[in-house]
């Protein structure tokens, strides 16, 4: 799917045709994909979980020493650069990496925008709130990698450094194991195909990139 909204109507044209179908990596709403099971609909998502992949984040933050407090006034005010706000994973990532803050410190939300995961938005929106806040901004939550290196930029040109006097994540110490993906996208297509019983969502996990499976990973890539 480019858009989760369109998803009732490809799963209904298809549904009409006869043909199964196997959505990978754009969840559709959670509520669709229990009305596949209650309607009897030949339909199953791959993906995943980005409420893992968004904990992950918020829990990178919260392992630093002064868990994300750069100013040390007790509080982590944050931005949250958004990509596609009616995308699940969008949802999901931002929802849950201020959950899992919050869990070990105050937190104070400064401004939440859509990035639409394009790198040049991050850094337009990173430079504008850099420009309103100043200072005030202790981290940087970025949903995707490219809007992370644009907000990279925009804390560079302001002066900050990251690490130092503010900080940034993106999901950017996650392997979205797309193999993983791939590889159960085509047995459940050849379970639909073979009359076997399918369950309407399965999750493959996240893996944490680490100096001990960087290597491995970085191969796997290649």
């Amino acid at each position: 799917l480019v858009q989760a909204s369109s998803e009732p109507d490809v799963t209904n044209i298809c549904n009409e045709a006869g043909i199964p179908v196997v959505y990978i990596n754009r969840e559709p709403d959670a509520e669709r994909e229990e009305a596949w099971v209650t309607d009897g609909i030949k339909a199953t998502y791959v993906g995943a979980d980005a409420r893992q992949s968004g904990t992950y984040q918020g829990e990178e933050i919260a392992e630093l020493e002064n868990k994300g407090d750069a100013d040390g006034d007790g509080v982590v005010r944050y931005i949250m650069v958004q990509g596609d706000p009616e995308n699940v994973d969008a949802q999901y990532r931002t929802e849950k990496s201020i959950e899992r803050l919050s869990q070990d410190i105050e937190v104070e939300e400064l401004t939440k925008q859509r990035g639409d995961w394009d790198q040049t938005k991050g850094q337009e929106i990173t430079a504008n709130a850099l420009s309103q806040y100043g200072d005030k901004i202790d981290v940087v939550f970025c949903n995707n990698d490219a809007m992370a290196l644009g907000a990279l930029q925009a804390i560079e040109a302001a002066g900050r450094t990251v690490n130092k006097d503010i900080y940034l994540v993106g999901v950017d110490a996650v392997f979205n194991d797309y193999f993983g993906q791939a590889h159960k996208a085509a047995d459940v297509a050849l379970d639909f195909v073979n009359g076997k019983d399918v369950d309407n969502v399965y999750m493959v996990d996240y893996v944490k990139v680490t100096p001990e499976n960087a290597s491995e990973i970085l191969e796997l890539i290649k």
